[in-house]
């Protein structure tokens, strides 16, 4: 039986309401890349002829460590070049052209799937907020939607997958770990749980300074979906079309629905 890893991160956007001085039309995506383990060497030599392309001046470019936030907050000149000198070129838009390019290299020349779930968190609340009464779990909600598809893909082809998360902190890591132990072991609407059980194989989490080619590439995937999700433009260079062609479509066209689900 073949076996899958998805890596998986987190983003939040949102917007700054100046009047009523609070952040609006929030968006929080999960999502990731699945890779097949026995692609991940190749995967690996994919990331790091990436760095040799992007940083030939390093004497050691494979070592850089891939953050999207550190790129945006270079072209906003926000970036803190003590902490991370190497990422200070891309204040230029040529480097980031450069960079993207490189990046889309990347999913071009590797079987890579994308699955992930987006969730509108005001009205996550309003819907199912019953009048601040109750508390809905944006975490447990976004596990159950991309978990259902995740296990989907894995019955599709006839395998079995685990989960590498970027490392959070302690607490939040075990929190994360409960909710993904509570679908598993009980099922979902749409998954039985006999079929969780067999097909997922666990949770683990990698702190992304360990240089893990997947959680690196994993990086730019939720906040480009967010973003699509929360209606706001991308960065000017961007590979959202790719990821959006990369997405799984379940085997029946259908992206929207198993690729990166958006809930209104």
């Amino acid at each position: 039986m073949k076996q899958y890893t998805l890596y998986l991160d987190e983003s939040e956007t949102h917007q700054f309401d100046a009047k009523r001085k609070k952040n609006v039309n929030a968006h929080f995506c999960m999502a990731g890349i699945i890779v097949e383990d026995a692609d991940i060497e190749s995967l690996d030599h994919s990331l790091c002829q990436l760095k040799r392309a992007v940083w030939p001046e390093l004497p050691n470019p494979e070592s850089v460590i891939l953050h999207q936030m550190n790129i945006l907050n270079a072209d906003k000149g926000r970036l803190d070049e003590t902490l991370y000198p190497e990422y200070k070129k891309f204040r230029h838009k040529q480097q980031q052209k450069v960079f993207y390019s490189e990046l889309k290299k990347v999913f071009v020349g590797n079987p890579i799937t994308i699955l992930g779930s987006s969730i509108h968190l005001e009205h996550l609340q309003s819907y199912y907020g019953v009048q601040n009464r109750n508390k809905p779990d944006r975490y447990l909600v976004a596990m159950q939607l991309l978990l259902e598809n995740y296990c989907h893909f894995l019955c599709a082809q006839n395998a079995r997958g685990r989960i590498i998360y970027e490392y959070i902190e302690l607490l939040a890591n075990e929190k994360l770990r409960d909710r993904y132990y509570h679908i598993k072991l009980m099922g979902s609407m749409y998954i039985a749980r006999a079929t969780a059980e067999q097909r997922l194989l666990g949770l683990d989490f990698v702190s992304k300074t360990d240089n893990v080619a997947g959680l690196q590439i994993a990086d730019f995937v939720p906040n480009a979906f967010a973003r699509d999700h929360a209606g706001y433009t991308q960065s000017k260079y961007n590979i959202f079309s790719t990821l959006k062609y990369h997405c799984y479509d379940g085997l029946l066209q259908q992206p929207g629905r198993f690729g990166v689900k958006y809930m209104p």
